[in-house]
């Protein structure tokens, strides 16, 4: 079955070259957003991208060159989900838009696979073919169960659904997200069969190292966890945030890249929105406040704010 999809996969890859006076940038470097986008399978909204069509191993012939990611979208995009050292690998999938006249959004999906997993980003750009964000909408890895795939409507209405396998059953997620012309997304509903514990939900950094003092498991109890590890040098640490508040009905997750400004004091800013997190370390915890808006990630009822109680890490005295 894998092998048909990939081959239908292939072909509309191959038809929409053959349908534009572009094709030649599929072997080349676009230099126009127009030409950039002709190597993404058209395809139109309602979509939908199943765990399955983000399963199928890709040639390598089709990945585009980091460099023309960086120049039309973000090549840190997916950057975090992998180990220091991991080759990203960026394939496009498929292009479609919404809206109309001045609210037209341009989506392109685009996947990044490496070191077993591959994710799917759902990347915004405006009218004018300017990158503004992106979304993590898929996933599927060779090390668990979990699965992760979205749909997108007409209203630019995004539903990104998460399948965890717990105790032998089947604990799914759905976030619904809504998209902005101006590239903002904003989190509007959370719906879930069980709360998955945020000791079960995919840590992006739980590998990494944590040699820093600081590095290392903060929880709030069961409904909450924090991991800090190291950073690529002395100033900076690398963040995981995952909570679920009132009773599984509102839950927030983020991760990033952090500053320290102080000896136990560091910050973290988004560099797509207004989000902002705080970050105070003192004797086995850490208090952290959001600052700004930090919406797209969690949801309209509850916010960041929390102190974490560092774990003790198992082996250790």
């Amino acid at each position: 079955m894998k092998q048909i999809l990939l081959a239908i996969f292939i072909l509309g890859i191959c038809l929409s070259a053959c349908h534009t006076k572009k094709a030649k940038v599929l072997h080349g470097d676009p230099q126009t957003f127009d030409e950039f986008k002709s190597m993404f399978t058209p395809a139109a909204a309602p979509f939908k991208l199943p765990a399955d069509t983000l399963a199928i191993k890709l040639p390598d012939s089709l990945a585009l060159k980091p460099a023309t990611v960086q120049r039309f979208l973000n090549d840190t995009i997916g950057q975090h989900a992998f180990a220091p050292g991991v080759k990203r690998h960026f394939y496009p999938l498929y292009y479609f838009q919404t809206g109309e006249k001045d609210n037209i959004i341009q989506y392109l999906v685009l996947k990044v696979s490496g070191s077993g997993q591959s994710l799917a980003y759902l990347c915004i750009a405006s009218k004018k073919g300017v990158y503004l964000n992106s979304l993590p909408v898929g996933r599927v890895s060779n090390a668990d169960q979990q699965v992760q795939y979205f749909s997108l409507d007409s209203k630019s209405t995004i539903r990104v659904t998460t399948e965890d396998q717990v105790n032998g059953q089947t604990a799914q997620k759905e976030e619904v997200f809504a998209a902005y012309p101006d590239g903002r997304i904003a989190l509007i509903l959370t719906n879930s069969s069980g709360p998955v514990s945020p000791e079960k939900a995919f840590n992006p950094i739980d590998t990494l190292p944590r040699k820093h003092k600081l590095s290392g498991d903060y929880a709030a109890g069961s409904d909450g966890v924090i991991s800090i590890r190291d950073g690529k040098d002395a100033k900076t640490f690398l963040f995981f945030i995952s909570f679920s508040k009132n009773k599984g009905g509102c839950t927030g997750e983020l991760n990033g890249t952090g500053t320290f400004t102080g000896v136990n004091k560091g910050e973290y800013k988004d560099k797509s929105s207004s989000c902002g997190i705080t970050f105070r370390f003192s004797a086995g915890a850490v208090n952290i406040k959001e600052e700004g808006g930090c919406g797209a990630y969690r949801g309209i009822k509850c916010f960041f704010d929390g102190v974490y109680v560092k774990k003790i890490k198992k082996g250790s005295k």
